[in-house]
């Protein structure tokens, strides 16, 4: 191997590898097309890779918010979601609207159907429900026949009410199973933040318990029940609605 000089120190020269000619050190057009290839091809796989683990990603946050059934919010995404409405509303003296929605007559259809037939139809009704909203107002699957409609900003009680009867109208129209005409109904009890509670869990407890009462009452219209001051508003168009469309209000499925 050829050396070069390098500085003189005490004890004598020390030799160092010389610099390699200037012509070895370039590489031939060839080969750098043939980095930049690979280089092109190794770019391509990390940005295939990144996509396919943010697919995953969103389809893990999907499954962890939404309903396998329908689709739509499930109970601990809905929670989450009323909380930050009510968040949102509270500083700008605004109010968010809660509706608490039973399917009359479901379970009779998973009776003489079978649980297939059910799915479609819960299928359908959320649907039926989520096309029935606002432009910005969401819509969750509580359980079972149960849905819940979370309203933000809402300017007063009757525009609750107001889509709640849009929803009930919605739901009442016919829908076929096996060539046979079905109908359901909707007992749909309603809350307002803040004339109902200030927290999620008082404002869904309240409109639970708001549906309920329209069930008994109907049910048994001599019983007087008591309401929050709210929900007195919207019982004689709860009641007008439901005694019109259904002659059986408690749908037997209680």
């Amino acid at each position: 191997m050829a050396y070069g000089r390098s500085k003189m120190l005490l004890d004598g020269e020390v030799l160092v590898p010389a610099a390699p000619p200037l012509r070895s050190m370039m590489r031939s057009p060839a080969d750098v097309r043939r980095e930049l290839d690979t280089l092109r091809a190794t770019n391509a796989r990390l940005v295939r890779e990144l996509e396919a683990l943010r697919a995953r990603e969103a389809q893990a946050q999907r499954l962890a918010d939404r309903d396998d059934l329908t689709g739509l919010y499930n109970r601990r995404r809905m929670l989450e979601l009323l909380e930050s409405a009510i968040a949102e509303a509270a500083p700008q003296g605004q109010s968010v609207g809660l509706l608490f929605i039973d399917l009359n007559g479901f379970k009779g259809i998973n009776d003489e159907y079978g649980h297939a037939a059910g799915d479609k139809v819960l299928t359908t009704m959320a649907t039926r429900i989520a096309a029935r909203v606002r432009t910005g107002d969401l819509v969750c699957r509580y359980g079972g026949d149960e849905f819940v409609v979370v309203l933000p900003s809402v300017p007063d009680p009757a525009a609750v009410t107001r889509v709640a009867d849009t929803i009930r109208g919605r739901v009442a129209l016919p829908y076929w199973i096996q060539g046979n005409e079905q109908h359901l109904t909707a007992a749909i009890g309603e809350s307002m933040y803040p004339f109902d509670g200030e927290s999620a869990e008082v404002l869904l407890h309240r409109a639970d318990q708001s549906m309920y009462r329209l069930k008994a009452r109907l049910a048994r219209p001599m019983v007087s029940l008591g309401a929050t001051p709210y929900q007195r508003l919207s019982r004689r168009r709860n009641d007008k609605s439901m005694l019109g469309t259904d002659g059986d209000p408690t749908g037997g499925d209680r």
